[in-house]
């Protein structure tokens, strides 16, 4: 069920501590499909045959490149970033190796999958990823067929976005990273 708040009416914003603790108490189970954003819980939508195949196919396509990268490829986990009123849980994100007890946070890319989410990927997700300093994220639109890759933050939000086609290659700047769409799609 969505619940839309008058933007007249001050909202008290959630934090990752505040998220955490739901969670140890059982207030939100660890299987919710929920991220913070922005300091409001939001539900994931759920996937679609086209967005499942999409990631299937992204991590087979990534993992050898990011591994020789000496990164890991992180699938639907959540970013510890420096924002304490957001905990993201992108598709993907390329991090450093990371201790078995902490939660990535330094992303070299981040890819999103959207379908319905287009929105949220594109607005709101994207301004977050950009405050945080990850320097390049992705997102894939399965149902339009293309991707819009996005460079350079700067304040907030990136100062570089260019949409490729179906019949595009996406190539990442922060690792040896090439990936035809065609084979997403």
């Amino acid at each position: 069920m969505a619940v839309h708040v008058d933007a007249v009416i001050p909202v008290h914003p959630l934090t990752v501590n505040d998220l955490d603790r739901m969670v140890e108490i059982g207030v939100v189970a660890p299987d919710d499909r929920i991220e913070l954003l922005d300091g409001v819980l939001v539900e994931m939508t759920p996937q679609s045959e086209a967005h499942m195949y999409a990631i299937r196919r992204f991590a087979a396509l990534a993992q050898p490149a990011v591994a020789a990268a000496g990164l890991e490829l992180s699938p639907q986990c959540p970013l510890r970033l420096p924002s304490s009123i957001s905990q993201p849980e992108p598709d993907f994100a390329v991090i450093p190796i990371t201790p078995r007890d902490e939660r990535p946070g330094d992303a070299l890319l981040v890819v999103e999958v959207a379908s319905s989410s287009r929105a949220v990927d594109l607005g709101p997700k994207a301004a977050i990823y950009a405050a945080a300093g990850i320097p390049e994220y992705w997102v894939l639109d399965v149902e339009r067929r293309e991707m819009v890759v996005h460079r350079g933050p700067v304040d907030g939000r990136y100062t570089s976005l260019r949409t490729l086609g179906e019949r595009d290659t996406a190539s990442a700047d922060a690792v040896d990273l090439a990936v035809a769409l065609s084979a997403l799609l």
